[in-house]
């Protein structure tokens, strides 16, 4: 068996079973790049490729269950829900040229910072983070099945 070969291997099973033993060197596709909580599933849903979400932009994307920002700083990119914790209105930019201003939520006037926190009234709570994924083509793949990632967790592509 090839290296190469061994090591994609390597990557579905760990990828597939959140193992972390050993995946420092082939999960920077399954997390920060540093620690893995756990794996996309395959109920993840496709949100486009890495390369059309410039620095400091993001990009809304429906899935079955919930709209989704995929979001990219200078540490990566990450996946935030759309859905405002106020009532479940979806937020929208505050300026679509700079993820930088956050999100704003026209339903009632809550407001989040570039990474759905520090919401202002009515909003309860920040905005949810999911898993998001890398395929080696760049796709990305959020799993809205798994929220709760923590606010920090960037995806290095």
């Amino acid at each position: 068996m090839s290296y190469t070969h061994r090591v994609d291997r390597e990557r579905r099973l760990i990828c597939k079973a959140g193992l972390a033993l050993g995946a420092v060197a082939v999960l920077p596709a399954c997390g920060d790049g540093t620690t893995v909580a756990a794996a996309c599933s395959s109920s993840s849903v496709g949100v486009g490729n890495a390369a059309d979400v410039p620095l400091n932009g993001a990009m809304m994307h429906p899935t079955p269950q919930a709209n989704v920002f995929v979001c990219h700083d200078a540490n990566g990119f990450y996946a935030v829900d759309a859905g405002c914790t106020h009532l479940g209105c979806d937020v929208q930019l505050a300026n679509a040229a700079d993820l930088k201003q956050g999100f704003t939520c026209l339903c009632h006037g809550a407001t989040y910072d570039a990474n759905g926190e520090k919401p202002t009234s009515p909003a309860p709570a920040p905005l949810k983070h999911y898993l998001l994924c890398a395929q080696p083509s760049g796709a990305l793949v959020v799993d809205v099945t798994q929220a709760g990632v923590e606010s920090t967790v960037r995806l290095k592509v």
